[in-house]
């Protein structure tokens, strides 16, 4: 089966907080995970809280990294999955995002 996606590149991790308003979009409108990486580890979002006020935006993080037991407590409390804000983000590194678009058609 062929995936749709749609991908962005961001020169700088600092740049993260201006893609709320398009993630917001994305998870309203195809809620699908998207993968993030590039210039260091990565990453996959499964969510974000999105001020369009204020621009403010966390980002619900996923490590893909996690080897460990599927115990809740740990990985939430060690910080494998939980809410990250702009800080998050290495300021000086690039990312790629990679959005996958769900299926018009089936």
């Amino acid at each position: 089966a062929v995936v749709s996606t749609q991908s962005g590149h961001y020169g700088r991790g600092e740049d993260m907080n201006m893609q709320g308003g398009m993630l917001s979009h994305h998870f309203k409108t195809q809620g699908t995970p998207v993968m993030i990486g590039g210039g260091v580890k990565a990453h996959t979002i499964i969510g974000v809280r999105y001020d369009d006020v204020t621009g403010d935006t966390q980002f619900l993080i996923l490590d893909p990294h996690y080897t460990g037991s599927e115990d809740l407590t740990t990985i939430l409390k060690e910080g494998w999955c939980g809410w990250k804000n702009l800080k998050f983000w290495d300021k000086t590194a690039h990312y790629n995002m990679c959005l996958p678009q769900r299926p018009t058609q089936i």
